[in-house]
């Protein structure tokens, strides 16, 4: 449409070059730029009722969602009452339940996600509505139309791609708008990656260091998960949203929930005063068995759980209802502590995030600074400031993404606390036999020389301590 208002703009023109109707080129021109606008106005007012229309269904799904978690829970506490007396078989109902329930949280992804999209295209038609008048009419006239290039989506789905739209040049972001970057799609060769290793279960346990600034001292790690052989230099993050591409999110979490216990029983019998950070998943927390794993895995290690800190989206938190709340307090009452992750608004609620045990805030370092370099500041506070305001409420920020020292620098000056990049230590995989050597030598000091002494030990038995 744009193209074709511009070729008529220009036979206009030419035609009134040749009989000298300068009139006509005017009003050529405000005609044109009437029809612009009158059209990004329409397309405007369609996407932000597509968007009122898509936030409706999404509250009226987790409306659903919330009263079927609650049936659920009445139907097994009727069971459990009547445990003793014959009772019919409920399985089928429970069955059917849980179909709806994973058929529901399916769903509200998909609504996420094309929530997510169209807030993309209304920050794109907002960023052209600031663009537009900067643009003065005589440079159309005297000047010829400079060639554009499309500018690259705000939102990358597997589904749709939003349209692309008219770069303009030198323009400031508007502060408030989210940065959906984080919700594309991984790169090919990491979802390659991630693929074969699922298919022949060849993942490798990893430590990354969490130091404080200015000394460096090692305060925790970060556990994850990565490819055997897989480069240290990609992000954790990548690796993770390839892992949900591929469709193995719950296993993995479990297998990552499973593997971050044994280190914190190894460290806790090592008396070694050490936090693990694991990131875990919205769908694997509100998945049924989860909470049965865990407290399987809790029951054989009941001071795992205070070394152990959950880091999950931050947007987790901000859609959080009954159900969510309710996994929050179960999983508190256990003893672990919450971490926020993945952060694009900078509106908090600090009472209601200190409620729930949150006790660390993760941010990107180019993020940080950024914000901090703005001319309009999208945080309530200045950056050197904002450490402190979450002091007050025991949130410690964390840092990530710190390459180069230049950043270490300003985040000093920031007074930032903690931090993690490769900068400090890149991710180091960890030993399989370092898991088993703190319960073997705990049980070997457990038992009397007498006892020692009259054992028969064979061939390998002896290699295998030596």
């Amino acid at each position: 449409m744009v193209l074709t208002v511009a070729v008529a703009a220009a036979g206009l023109t030419f035609v009134a070059q040749r009989n000298d109707l300068l009139v006509l080129v005017v009003a050529a021109l405000a005609a044109a730029v009437t029809v612009c606008a009158f059209v990004l106005r329409s397309s405007g007012q369609v996407v932000q009722q597509e968007l009122s229309l898509l936030r409706d269904h999404l509250e009226t799904t987790r409306q659903q969602a919330a009263m079927l978690a609650r049936m659920t829970r009445e139907m097994r506490d009727a069971v459990v009452q009547h445990e003793t007396a014959p009772a019919p078989d409920h399985s089928a109902e429970w069955a059917a339940l849980s179909e709806i329930v994973r058929d529901i949280a399916d769903e509200m992804a998909e609504l996420d996600r094309r929530t997510e999209q169209v807030e993309g295209e209304v920050a794109t038609i907002r960023r052209e509505g600031v663009a537009r008048p900067s643009v003065a009419m005589p440079a159309w006239a005297s000047t010829p139309p400079a060639p554009v290039a499309p500018a690259a989506p705000l939102v990358a789905t597997r589904e749709i791609a939003p349209e692309p739209a008219i770069s303009a040049p030198a323009l400031r972001e508007i502060p408030g708008v989210p940065d959906f970057s984080n919700f594309g799609e991984p790169p090919r060769a990491v979802r390659q990656l991630v693929a074969a290793a699922i298919a022949a279960d060849r993942f490798e346990l990893y430590l990354q260091r969490i130091v404080s600034l200015p000394q460096r001292k090692t305060r925790a790690y970060e556990v994850s998960l990565r490819p055997d052989g897989c480069d240290p230099r990609i992000p954790t993050s990548e690796i993770r949203l390839a892992v949900e591409h591929v469709g193995h999110q719950l296993s993995f979490d479990r297998k990552l929930m499973v593997q971050t216990i044994r280190l914190a029983r190894m460290f806790e019998q090592r008396q070694r005063d050490v936090t693990l950070v694991a990131d875990l998943s919205q769908r694997y927390l509100l998945s049924e068995p989860a909470f049965d794993e865990l407290r399987a895995l809790v029951a054989d290690a009941p001071n795992a759980p205070r070394r152990i800190v959950l880091s999950l989206p931050q947007r987790f938190f901000k859609k959080a209802i009954a159900v969510e709340n309710e996994a929050l307090r179960q999983l508190a009452e256990m003893g672990f502590r919450f971490m926020v992750r993945e952060v694009t608004d900078y509106s908090f609620e600090l009472p209601r995030l200190q409620q729930s045990n949150v006790r660390w805030m993760r941010m990107d370092a180019a993020r940080l600074i950024a914000a901090s370099h703005s001319e309009e500041q999208t945080l309530e506070v200045a950056a050197a400031d904002f450490a402190a305001l979450l002091g007050r409420r025991q949130i410690s920020l964390l840092i990530e993404g710190v390459n180069d020292e230049a950043t270490v620098a300003e985040l000093i000056d920031f007074n930032i606390a903690y931090a993690q990049g490769n900068a400090f230590a890149p991710p180091q995989a960890v030993r399989p036999e370092a898991l088993d050597d703190a319960p073997m030598a705990q049980n070997t000091l457990a038992r009397s020389p007498e006892a020692v002494g009259n054992e028969r030990r064979g061939l390998r038995e002896l290699a295998r301590r030596a």
